[in-house]
């Protein structure tokens, strides 16, 4: 397989971040293969010394934010739109957001969680991925928990600031409770799931693969689901999302719709085959193939097609303002800010119907 350039972000690497859902709290790591034009796009203009220009782009090793980058270099999408691609590993959207700021990334994946970020002008929404429904807020069978009024005074291990606690945070506002009603402890990825195994919490809100990981170590029959991101459905709806630095857009709008012109191929690719899809990303990200595969059935793909009628009918305003309305509860935001303020509609239609 053809190999994406990677850039090594050494400055990015010794930060000790929370790790979090893909949506947007896991520590940033390097990236792993090969090396990239290096970063600081800003001191050097993309293409400037007539070579091909290239793109620096923050991905996320699973089958929504590394897929589209595996595919498009490996199909040669890339290339047919003229660009190359500088591919840099993360698993949180907070360090990509950083690293946007200094200039050393310039397009990147992002899940639900990071949105307030793009939300409070950070970043540019160029197009949606895909829509998650893979977090979950999970008790054990035999632990009396049968609904979200049931948690008031029960310990639950969570992930602040992901698409995790955004479930649980919508799951106790529907029993009319505050987050303070419920012992929430703050913990990593991989604290939440030993936490559970080992009956430390009473409740735990994570998100797929790791919830197959709990099923496998508990065993499904002894798990119970409070609920998902699909009970809140249709009134919040949880969109992944790829976002671009502002000053890149503003100076360089012809590379990002060849990125985006780019991504559409790849994405309605790995719709159509997602097996292969799936043994690419594999190979790529070194994550298994089993892990990757319990991905597709919590996503709910979206074609290019179906991308451009929910950005010409503004549905895409509605998904991601109804997301807003939650950081203001939690906090994170003071205000919804119109979706139009930071989504780049026209940047997307222009370059699919070009």
């Amino acid at each position: 397989m053809k190999k994406v350039s990677v850039l090594m972000m050494a400055s990015l690497l010794g930060l000790t971040l929370i790790a979090s859902a893909c949506s947007s709290g896991q520590a940033g790591t390097g990236a792993g293969t090969g090396a990239g034009t290096g970063a600081g796009t800003e001191n050097q203009p993309p293409g400037a010394s007539g070579e091909t220009p290239a793109i620096n782009v923050a991905y996320m090793p699973d089958m929504h934010g590394a897929t589209p980058i595996v595919i498009g270099e490996e199909k040669g999408f890339f290339e047919e739109a003229g660009i190359k691609v500088n591919a840099v590993k993360f698993l949180s959207g907070p360090p990509e957001f950083q690293a946007m700021a200094s200039g050393d990334i310039d397009i990147a994946y992002i899940g639900p969680g990071a949105t307030f970020l793009a939300a409070q002008g950070q970043g540019k929404i160029i197009t949606v991925d895909s829509l998650n429904t893979g977090d979950a807020v999970l008790t054990r069978a035999d632990s009396g928990i049968d609904s979200w009024a049931d948690l008031k005074g029960k310990t639950v291990g969570v992930p602040k600031g992901t698409s995790g606690e955004m479930i649980l945070n919508l799951g106790l506002k529907s029993a009319s409770l505050k987050p303070e009603d419920v012992n929430i402890m703050n913990m990593d990825v991989a604290g939440a799931v030993s936490a559970f195994v080992s009956k430390k919490v009473d409740a735990v809100a994570i998100w797929s693969p790791y919830t197959a990981e709990i099923e496998k170590q508990v065993g499904k029959e002894n798990i119970k689901v409070l609920g998902n991101n699909e009970t809140f459905f249709p009134d919040y709806v949880f969109p992944q999302s790829w976002v671009v630095r502002p000053a890149f857009l503003e100076e360089h709008p012809d590379l990002v719709e060849k990125f985006l012109s780019a991504f559409s191929k790849a994405n309605d690719y790995r719709i159509a085959n997602l097996e292969e899809a799936v043994k690419l990303t594999s190979e790529f990200t070194q994550v298994p193939e089993d892990s990757l595969s319990m991905q597709i059935e919590t996503t709910q793909w979206l074609t290019t097609e179906e991308m451009v009628k929910h950005f010409e009918d503004n549905t895409v305003y509605t998904w991601f303002e109804s997301l807003e309305s939650l950081f203001v509860d939690n906090g994170k935001m003071t205000e919804v800010v119109p979706a139009e303020q930071f989504v780049s509609k026209d940047t997307f239609l222009n370059a699919v119907k070009k």
